[in-house]
């Protein structure tokens, strides 16, 4: 079954053509051996007017045996009352003068023959020709006719392609705008040019692109605004509690401690759903800036590096590489780090975590590898989606790949997680971000010296 519409239609159109190729040529085939056979008793017919206008007095008497081509025709000319034709072109062939006038057929010598008779009162003329060497005249004349089909029909199809290939050239550009929408681009499709049979399907995506933005907006709105009114108490409560401190008995202390840390962990859920709804809100007109993905990479090692230390962890940055991109420096800052803290959150006292970055294409890629237990490839899929936590016995809100998805895609960039094939355990996170195009003359002018 052929699921592309565009070649559903260039097999339906040149189906359709080659058919009425197909017709045409039979048609014009048997048009033309129809034709070439009128024409060849015409001539019969000439002939034999020929020869009732004088011309078979020129015929020899006693033509040798054997010296007429097979393809010509042979003239019989009878005489009344005469027991033998009075000139003939061929001897050997015995044509009865008693043949019908007008055309028929007979079997002479075991060869089939077509004959036009012509009965004049002082003649009869009969002129002949072998039925085997009409079919082949016939037949190559009417060959000749479907060369043109055999050669056109090949040429429609090609031409189908390119009339096809145009004609969905801007439902193909359409796709990809549609496959390229996401929570960071939900920007309508262009209705200028759209052909008129799809204008409606266009204009149906365009009305659920602006509502799934309105939807994604109040979502956003919602958490941010959760967000901020939840800061608040729990800001206050943590106050109370540091207040509290020293006035609690050293038999309470460990409950105190646990309850400390549940307020620290709602607030670190809270910073982080600040985060989502920062890195879901659209960009309008926010401050980009050249950022340099190797000092983010370096900052974001350095940040954890402590943490790092005191659990015995070998952090560090082995392969650098020279790359820029357009962004909000702590939007890149925030991914970065959020795939390291994973990692350091994930990796066994004295593990092992290297950054490495790599250049593919337009695109500059930061790779966190460490040497944690990996994750069921099952659940890889879920990683990115929201409060979904792979191991539950290790402490985290479930939101921090989701902030780099959104970040990721906010930049036209990509996020991708995968257990090692190198044989180890572990986890490899890779997120890359469009390389800024820095024109080479305002490059060389910036570095010229002044």
């Amino acid at each position: 079954m052929i699921k592309s519409l565009q070649n559903q239609l260039v097999v339906a159109l040149g189906l359709l053509v080659t058919v009425i190729g197909i017709v045409q040529g039979v048609s014009s085939y048997q048009l033309s051996k129809t034709g070439m056979s009128a024409l060849l008793d015409m001539r019969l017919e000439q002939v034999a007017a020929r020869l009732r206008d004088g011309l078979a007095d020129s015929l020899p008497k006693n033509p040798a045996r054997g010296t007429q081509d097979d393809r010509d025709v042979v003239a019989v000319v009878w005489k009344p009352d005469e027991r033998l034709p009075f000139r003939t072109t061929d001897p050997s062939l015995h044509f009865s003068r008693d043949e019908k006038p007008g055309f028929s057929g007979v079997e002479v010598n075991g060869e089939h023959w077509r004959i036009f008779t012509r009965q004049e009162p002082t003649m009869t003329i009969l002129v002949a020709q072998r039925s085997s060497v009409r079919h082949e005249l016939t037949t190559e004349a009417a060959t000749l006719t479907l060369w043109p089909i055999a050669v056109l029909v090949p040429l429609v199809w090609i031409a189908v392609v390119l009339v096809v290939r145009r004609s969905l050239r801007q439902l193909k550009r359409l796709g990809a705008e549609v496959q390229a929408i996401d929570m960071g681009h939900l920007q309508p499709l262009p209705t200028i040019g759209v052909p008129a049979e799809i204008a409606p399907f266009v204009h149906s995506i365009n009305t659920m692109i602006e509502r799934l933005a309105k939807a994604i907006e109040k979502e956003r709105k919602f958490i941010a605004d959760a967000a901020h009114e939840l800061r608040t108490p729990l800001t206050a409560l943590q106050l109370q509690a540091d207040n509290l401190a020293p006035h609690i008995v050293a038999g309470n202390q460990e409950r105190f401690q646990e309850l400390r840390r549940g307020i620290a962990r709602s607030g670190g859920l809270i910073t982080q759903l600040l985060r989502l709804a920062r890195a879901d809100a659209p960009m309008e007109g926010a401050p980009l800036a050249r950022v340099d993905l190797a000092e983010v990479v370096t900052g974001a090692v350095a940040d954890v590096l402590p943490l790092a230390i005191a659990r015995g962890l070998d952090i560090g940055a082995e392969e650098m590489v020279s790359a820029h991109v357009r962004a909000v420096e702590t939007d890149i800052g925030m991914a970065v780090k959020n795939l390291v803290s994973n990692a350091v959150r994930y990796t066994p006292d004295g593990g092992t975590i290297d950054l490495r970055m790599r250049r593919d294409g337009e695109m500059a890629w930061v790779d966190v590898i460490d040497t944690g237990p990996g994750i069921d490839e099952a659940l890889l899929p879920r990683v990115f989606d929201r409060f979904f936590r792979a191991n539950p016995d290790i402490e985290g809100s479930g939101l921090g790949l989701s902030i780099v998805k959104a970040i990721a895609a906010r930049y036209g960039g990509d996020v991708t997680l995968r257990n090692r094939g190198d044989g180890g355990s572990g986890i490899v996170a890779s997120i890359g971000f469009p390389v800024e195009k820095v024109d080479k003359n305002v490059a060389a002018a910036a570095t010229a010296p002044a």
